[in-house]
């Protein structure tokens, strides 16, 4: 039989297309492509006028025509048509003529601004001539791109476009494209039309000898990525000592082989113009980002000796230490513990604490979510391991949470948009702006912001009222595993039976809940009816869009509720335990034991005896319940110090000397950044001239904080602060362990992939240095034999973080490890563990090492189960949820110890409070009429805000972060105006038209305390009227590290300058981010 010519195609599936750009970033990072130059680009089609609109995610590449006008057009013969129907360039011949690109009817072709050549794709052929795919469908979020022979009937590719109706890019220019796109909605006015073959000239092919030996050869190494808190899986691949090029990791199920776009950026972060290069001492001002190069040594022995005599001064409580980034920060945790410090921080402090809250108290488990990371590890009928592939999950409600841009949780993007499409599942999203993820519901019912607890309560009292006609409540489920509803229900309706001042309604009722939200009733009633009648189903709320109000923590308590009513909680496609499934590493290596050395006090005269942890700021000050701590009121406490309220050292007061700031930047993510711009340069007298004399020794006028150190690879606006500063080793170039929220527990290695750069060190081994330099000057607390002594590498350091790991339990269905006894203590490695039964080990199996991590593709993986809240007979597990009583709380136990233990009045079950600053709160229903916007914020594709000097994610969007920057050139690179994404105030365009204003005008937003922000108005259809969104993070920044965005810092906003440094909840110490009404204030030229 004779062979089939073939033609290499792609179908693009939009129903999965989340708009993430990993095709585009990681496409321009495998071929170095300049910025401002594509081979492959997302575009995005909207239409519409709020709020019925439509937002199309469109991945336009070369598409490789049967008949290709661009070939007749180049006279070089630098492009034509190989045997497998892909149009290649030849870039020797290519003469930069620019005929090809004007000739393409798609714009398909670019030129580059550094060669003046053609860029194009050519389906990465260097790639696929070795057997890989195009870089762009191997990293895709969503997993939308399939590639394959469209000539052969039995392809992946040719039986899926067998299935639907297919659609093209203007199939009136007849040249039978090779891409294809499936789309179940209505295409509107985008160029995209249905395909029917057509007749006609084909494009002569080529055929060209290659010897399948095309490609970079290296070294591939498997590590995790930092680019954002997600750490998935990556291979890098290196090449004499120097990282060539990054992909995401197969082997891991996080990512499973997915790579978004910040991760794809990597590389620019690694290798930045503007990374720390050697140790420096401030030579201005704080603030003045003025320095001087200096040793590792003199940089160790200045901060030994500032910490010694702060410690002999004020005790070593008057240290804090704030790890900002998540990862590796073992090292540093261990030293300041071993120094005697309790303060110590890290970015939990003020991300998302009020979300984790009623999930924290009522289950035990800081972050469950929908059960949608697929595959999974785990047993089949048959007790055999396999990987599942199959959705459950039927109904997904997201309140203020934009996964698909957020990508916290990488597996999201797949996993949502595949169980709509696999297994029907409705998907619905609560949210003022109509983000990406909107984009995909089947539902989108904006929400006027701060309100998404009234939304979870009105659901809440609708289900409970129509539950005997339509059993929404899991009633068994409610008896057998909890406890505390009765009491929880009554405190709820309790509310009901008073009027709410701000409107006039019984709380929780239909009417309130659609007055203070905006959602109609007929709407609150389908989606209550919808999540009580569904099953499963699962419910997820935001960092930002929710957790970022004071009452956030409400509705973390009302979402947990709803979840655990209905029966939806750790059950196959529900809302499922992952944070105390997640492997448990570096409890002993962080030296909490350091903590419960005794000390004394002088208390009123008297000496008072008590553990170093007592002295906790939070525990045992201002915030008792505020297990992550509290970071944004840390300003107020440098300016007027600490006094204890509860415990041993209640009344002893001690002040805020020292702050070590670690790959964070709380000037601009902490909170109130004026506050803490105000508490880092004030003066210890602030009547003395502030004059700086070297010569002199230092400063004449100490600051009242007297030691700022900042630790990382680039200066932030936090880091103009410091007086030392220290270049930490990026995430290729250290080594650590992933922390990851997955349902099948897993734990990768981050590996030293190359040598750290410049004099940059690793956590490790600053931890050596610093703990050497305190030994020699004399500090009594740190011990070599805890460091340098006990470690004989960096390798060392990492077995004793995942010595314990994965230390979760045997329970649940499928049992995790059936020939083992259920209840047991997992510990060491995934096919052959250690099992302990109380103190004894009853199985000894292998321990889980930095050797065994490199042999297994640098991950492992355990076995997933649900149900762990029961054993097989059905009797509670015991184990789950990690709550007081092993039961889900209604009642919460840990606040009822916390009251009797330190004599606090904390709500023991069901409390309602509303947002400051917010025009449904009756307090500031004056204020609105003056302030009628709410300012809110939302996630960008960027992480924290470091990411900003990579170019590759300035050409990215969102509906907050707009291409409006203005024309300037950076080093040598020059940005034409209107090529930068850059943090914009999203107006809604009927908004703007009262207004007066247009997209590109300059305007100042100003609150009712008469902070005031400055940026670009960009109108809009995708964001509610009388809210405004802007990016959280990227905008008004401007330090010596983050490059070329200095120069667009002058007109984008950093929303911390309007926040309220007194808006702090009770109870978790979150900063109220999403509480600001503010007015518009037109800048006149």
């Amino acid at each position: 039989m004779a062979r089939h010519q073939k033609r290499y195609g792609m179908l693009v599936n939009l129903d999965r297309c989340v708009g993430c750009y990993a095709c585009q970033v990681t496409c321009k990072a495998e071929y170095d492509i300049p910025f401002g130059a594509f081979r492959c680009k997302v575009e995005t089609y909207r239409s519409g006028c709020y709020p019925d609109i439509t937002k199309i995610f469109i991945p336009r590449f070369c598409n490789h025509c049967d008949n290709a006008p661009c070939i007749e057009e180049c006279k070089e013969d630098a492009l034509f048509k190989n045997e497998d129907g892909v149009v290649i360039l030849k870039s020797d011949k290519c003469v930069g003529c620019r005929m090809c690109r004007d000739k393409c009817p798609y714009k398909a072709i670019d030129i580059s601004p550094v060669t003046g050549q053609a860029e194009k794709c050519d389906f990465c052929h260097g790639r696929t001539i070795n057997g890989l795919l195009p870089v762009c469908v191997q990293s895709c979020m969503g997993k939308a791109l399939l590639f394959g022979d469209i000539n052969d009937p039995k392809s992946d590719i040719s039986l899926e476009m067998a299935k639907s109706g297919l659609k093209i890019l203007n199939p009136e220019y007849g040249t039978n494209p090779s891409i294809f796109y499936a789309y179940k909605g209505d295409a509107g006015s985008t160029p995209l039309k249905d395909y029917a073959p057509v007749a006609g000239r084909s494009t002569r092919r080529i055929k060209v000898k290659h010897d399948g030996q095309e490609g970079v050869a290296g070294k591939l190494i498997y590590t995790s990525d930092v680019m954002c808190p997600s750490e998935c899986g990556i291979a890098v691949l290196v090449q004499d000592g120097v990282a060539k090029k990054i992909y995401g990791n197969p082997h891991t199920l996080v990512n499973n082989g997915a790579f978004c776009a910040k991760g794809a950026a990597g590389l620019q972060l690694t290798y930045s113009p503007h990374r720390i290069k050697t140790p420096l001492m401030r030579t201005g001002e704080r603030g003045e980002d003025k320095w001087k190069e200096i040793t590792w040594e003199e940089a160790s022995d200045h901060i030994a000796k500032k910490l010694i005599g702060i410690k002999n001064r004020y005790g070593p409580e008057s240290v804090f230490l704030d790890c900002g980034d998540v990862t590796d920060r073992e090292a540093y945790y261990r030293l300041f513990h071993a120094f005697g410090t309790p303060n110590t921080y890290n970015h939990g402090s003020v991300c998302d604490t009020n979300r984790k809250w009623g999930q924290f108290i009522m289950t035990g488990d800081e972050r469950p979510l929908p059960d949608v990371q697929r595959p999974l590890l785990t047993r089949d009928d048959n007790n055999e391991l396999h990987l599942h592939n199959r959705h459950d999950a039927r109904l997904i409600l997201n309140i203020g949470v934009n996964p698909f841009v957020a990508t916290r949780f990488n597996y999201m993007s797949k996993g949502i948009t595949a169980a709509r499409q696999e297994n029907g599942c409705i998907y619905i999203v609560i949210d003022p702006a109509y983000t990406n993820s909107a984009a995909h519901a089947d539902i989108w019912l904006p929400i006027l912001p701060g309100t998404d607890t009234a939304l979870l309560a009105g659901m809440l009292y609708y289900i409970v009222q129509n539950d005997a006609e339509h059993k929404y409540i899991d009633h068994d489920f409610i008896k057998n595993y909890t406890a505390g509803w009765e009491e929880f229900k009554e405190a709820f309706f309790s509310h009901t039976e008073a009027t709410d001042p701000s409107n006039g309604l019984h709380f929780f009722t239909l009417e309130w809940t659609a007055e203070k939200t905006g959602i109609s009733i007929e709407n609150i009633m389908k989606i209550s009816h919808m999540f009580g009648a569904t099953k499963p189903a699962s419910i997820e709320i935001g960092m930002h869009g929710t957790a970022h109000h004071t009452n956030g923590d409400v509705a973390s308590i009302l979402m947990t509720a709803l979840c655990l009513i209905t029966g939806n909680m750790d059950v196959p496609g529900g809302l499922v335990f992952t944070d105390s499934q997640k492997p448990k590493k570096g409890d002993r290596t962080i030296g909490k034991d350091f903590l419960e050395k005794m000390a004394d006090r002088n208390i009123n005269g008297s000496s008072v005896n008590g553990r170093l942890t007592e002295l906790n700021k939070d525990l045992s000050g201002d915030y008792p319940a505020a297990w992550k701590g509290v970071l944004a009121d840390l300003p107020q406490k440098i300016r007027d110090g600490i006094k204890l309220k509860h415990g041993a050292f209640k009344d002893y007061s001690y002040p805020v000397k020292a702050f070590i700031t670690r790959a964070g930047n709380p000037v601009i993510t902490a909170g109130s950044t004026p506050d803490w711009i105000d508490a880092l340069t004030l003066k210890a007298n602030p009547l003395l001239p502030a004059f700086n004399n070297e010569e002199a020794g230092g400063l004449l006028n100490e600051y009242q904080l007297e030691l700022m150190v900042f630790i990382d690879t680039h200066i932030t606006e936090t880091g103009k602060y410091a007086d030392i500063i220290l270049p930490e080793a990026g995430f290729l170039e250290r080594m650590g362990t992933s922390d990851v929220y997955t349902m099948s527990p897993e734990i990768a290695i981050r590996d030293q992939v190359i040598r750290p750069l410049y004099a940059s060190r690793t956590p490790f081994d600053i931890m050596l240095a610093l703990s050497d330099a305190l030994t020699k000057n004399g500090d009594p607390d740190i011990r070599t034999e805890d460091f340098r002594g006990r470690y004989e590498n960096e390798e060392a350091f990492i077995n004793e973080i995942l010595a314990e790991a994965p230390g979760f339990s045997n329970i649940g269905g499928p049992l995790p490890y059936p020939d083992l006894p259920e209840g047991c203590l997992i510990i060491g490695t995934p096919d052959n563990p250690s099992a302990v039964w109380g103190k004894k080990v009853i199985k000894q199996g292998e321990a889980l090492t930095v050797d065994w991590l490199r042999r297994h593709n640098g991950v492992a993986v355990w076995p997933a189960s649900y149900f762990r809240y029961k054993k097989s007979d059905g009797s509670p597990s015991g184990i789950y949820p990690k709550t007081a009583s092993r039961k889900f709380e209604f009642k919460f136990g840990r606040l009822e110890a916390l009251n009797k233990k330190s004599g606090t009045d904390f709500p023991s079950t069901f409390y309602w409070t509303d947002c400051k600053w917010d025009p449904k709160n009756p307090l500031y229903r004056d204020a609105n009429k003056e302030y009628p916007f709410q300012l809110i914020t939302g996630r960008v594709h960027h992480a924290m805000t470091m990411t900003v000097v990579c170019p590759y994610l300035a050409e990215t969007e969102t509906e907050c972060m707009q291409r409006l920057n203005e024309e300037f050139r950076s080093g040598e690179t020059h940005f034409a105006a209107g090529s930068v994404s850059v943090p914009v105030f999203a107006i809604n365009k009927s908004d703007g038209e009262k207004l007066g204003v247009n997209t590109g005008d300059i305007v100042i937003l100003e609150t009712p305390l008469k902070k005031r922000v400055r940026g670009k108005v960009y109108l809009t259809e995708e964001i509610m009227p009388g809210v405004i969104k802007t990016a959280f993070g990227p905008g008004g920044q401007k330090a010596s590290g983050i490059g070329f965005m200095n120069c667009v810092a002058g007109y984008t906003p950093n929303i911390n300058e309007c926040f309220d440094p007194e808006n702090i909840s009770r109870f978790t110490g979150m900063p109220g981010f999403g509480d600001v009404m503010v007015r518009v204030i037109k800048e006149t030229p």
